[in-house]
């Protein structure tokens, strides 16, 4: 726990004044726009109990949640500090200038407490996880931070662009409100229901295109769709001609469980797609007058797995690939999670992956142009992607390979997705 005084030392550079936790303090930060950052990177996180001070609120710890920092597989994460006698719990974390990621609070009440659950437990690896994810569902997003709520797997958090942090196209604009959302009755909706896969999900046609163009398919396209903003970037980066026109598929993930399945190198996944979902879709664009020139799939984390299967199983039909944070420890899956079991990543590839097959010319790859890209926070997927990168160089292919400062994250992700379909299709731009 922390004085009031001390806060209001730390807090000089904003020009707050007045007493910590009252209603014009709270005023007065808002108007700051969280997170604060002081110094370049010494970030500020300040978050008001929504019950007030520690005499009427069960709230007993908040946990800092930084995707890709906060250290999710130990007892003792990074928490915030509350400031005696007020409603105001504060921490700061010194970060990278050049990072960008997304954060959010999990407040926590006395019987989640991580040292608590421990001594109830055996405190083993798998206890912990099983608590961690057992409060993630509880987050919550900064209040003070006026940039849209982000939404993932696990729940709502807000977003971090630190003041070195590379220029969005598109998406500041979009952050700002300055971009509308895209009209549903404009979205062609596909209700696939495969004999194949044994299941039924909702895919989007959305088309910035009125004729021929560049056919891409966005795997877990349950992210990319109305809300996330991403079909307006894509349409105004369109109307800038920092895009070509082109025709979006967007294939949602049904649950964890099927996607686990279906994203991992997974034929059967693929041969649906092609037998079942995409001639109704060509039948489609056949009907409005529109063709496919060329096929794209892109891709994060198991999707960017997903999306270089596609191109070296199915050469004639993917040339050109958007793969972010690849999970190129597959099948390998003890590998997953090497780096809180402190173990070091072999220097061998994974088994049966793709990796191996390029290494050991099973697999050919001098057909492709790809654009790769994982975070510098990604711990071994740095390692993993490095690897495929030597593999496909050494198999032929045209890659562009980035690293970012930031981590697993859709808030990167966003990014890298404009960045892979500039570099990919900028050439088809007039």
């Amino acid at each position: 726990m922390i004085n009031a005084m001390d806060l209001n030392t730390k807090l000089e550079f904003l020009g707050c004044h007045g007493e910590v936790g009252s209603s014009l303090w709270w005023s007065l930060l808002k108007a700051e726009r969280a997170p604060f950052v002081k110094n370049q990177s010494c970030v500020q996180f300040i978050w008001r109990d929504p019950q007030g001070d520690k005499h009427s609120s069960d709230i007993a710890c908040v946990i800092l949640d930084v995707n890709s920092i906060t250290d999710h597989h130990t007892w003792t994460p990074k928490c915030l500090q509350r400031v005696d006698g007020t409603d105001v719990w504060f921490a700061e974390l010194d970060i990278n200038p050049q990072w960008r990621g997304s954060y959010s609070f999990i407040p926590l009440t006395a019987d989640q407490l991580p040292e608590v659950v421990k001594q109830q437990g055996d405190g083993s690896v798998s206890a912990q996880r099983a608590w961690w994810i057992s409060i993630a569902a509880q987050q919550t997003a900064d209040p003070l931070n006026p940039l849209p709520v982000l939404h993932s797997g696990w729940g709502v958090s807000s977003a971090l662009h630190m003041p070195n942090a590379p220029k969005e196209i598109g998406w500041e604009a979009w952050d700002k409100g300055d971009l509308p959302s895209i009209a549903h009755d404009v979205i062609k909706t596909f209700h696939w229901v495969s004999e194949s896969l044994v299941n039924k999900r909702h895919c989007q046609l959305y088309s910035t295109a009125k004729g021929e163009a560049p056919f891409v398919i966005l795997l877990d396209g349950q992210k990319w769709g109305v809300e996330s903003g991403c079909l307006s970037v894509l349409d105004f980066l369109t109307d800038q001609k920092q895009l070509p026109p082109a025709h979006y598929l967007l294939v949602p993930s049904i649950d964890s469980k099927s996607r686990w399945q279906e994203l991992s190198c997974h034929r059967p996944f693929w041969d649906a797609i092609h037998n079942e979902l995409l001639p109704d879709v060509a039948q489609y664009l056949n009907h409005i007058a529109c063709s496919p020139s060329e096929y794209l799939v892109a891709g994060q984390s198991l999707g960017g797995l997903s999306s270089l299967y596609a191109g070296l199983t199915f050469p004639e039909q993917y040339r050109k690939i958007i793969s972010l944070s690849g999970s190129y420890w597959w099948p390998e899956v003890n590998r997953m999670h090497a780096s809180h079991l402190e173990e070091a990543p072999s220097n061998c590839p994974p088994k049966g992956g793709l990796t191996e097959g390029l290494e050991n010319k099973t697999l050919d790859a001098a057909h492709l142009s790809v654009y790769q890209a994982v975070g510098s926070g990604e711990a071994d997927m740095c390692f993993y992607n490095d690897q495929m990168l030597n593999a496909l160089d050494n198999s032929g292919a045209d890659v562009c390979y980035h690293v970012f400062c930031g981590g697993h994250d859709w808030l990167s992700w966003r990014s890298g997705l404009v960045d892979g379909l500039r570099y990919l299709l900028l050439s088809e731009v007039d």
